[in-house]
């Protein structure tokens, strides 16, 4: 039976799961900790209702951009896709072919550019599809963190 494209894509560039597991830890804290500390401000600020969830909204896009701009800069611009796996556990863009004869594995990248506005397959990059959303909705930014954010703030009393 032939690999399928996400076992190739894994062959040619490997995710090892003990370090997926560390930054997704890592993420999960990042987001518990700021998301107490924004529900301490919000209580401290005063913040009621509709104020001071869209001040954890706000705060939520802050904190994950910055670690976003983090990750392209430690990744040397291939961004999230070199520490996470994405929504398709490791799937990378582009066209994943094995030559019969040879039995090698060869990776064409898509020409097309990336979440961070650089060709990725010019710079010879790998893309993993969806490891954004890793970033920016994983580590529990609508469970634990929420939860983290509202007991900092009926903490203080804003809620």
């Amino acid at each position: 039976m032939a690999p399928t494209k996400q076992e190739l894509s894994l062959l040619i560039q490997p995710l090892v799961p003990e370090s997926v597991q560390h930054n997704n830890r890592v993420l999960s804290s990042l987001h518990s900790l700021t998301s107490f500390l924004l529900g301490l401000s919000a209580g401290i600020l005063g913040l009621q209702s509709t104020a001071g969830f869209a001040f954890y909204f706000l705060g939520t896009v802050l904190v994950s951009g910055l670690f976003h701009l983090l990750l392209i800069h430690r990744s040397g611009g291939a961004g999230a896709g070199a520490f996470f796996p994405g929504s398709n556990d490791g799937e990378i863009d582009g066209t994943v072919a094995m030559e019969t004869e040879s039995g090698i594995v060869r990776l064409q990248l898509d020409r097309k550019s990336n979440a961070q506005g650089s060709d990725s397959a010019a710079a010879g990059m790998v893309c993993r599809k969806g490891a954004w959303r890793d970033v920016w909705f994983g580590g529990g930014v609508f469970a634990e963190a929420l939860s983290g954010f509202v007991l900092g703030w009926a903490g203080v009393g804003g809620f």
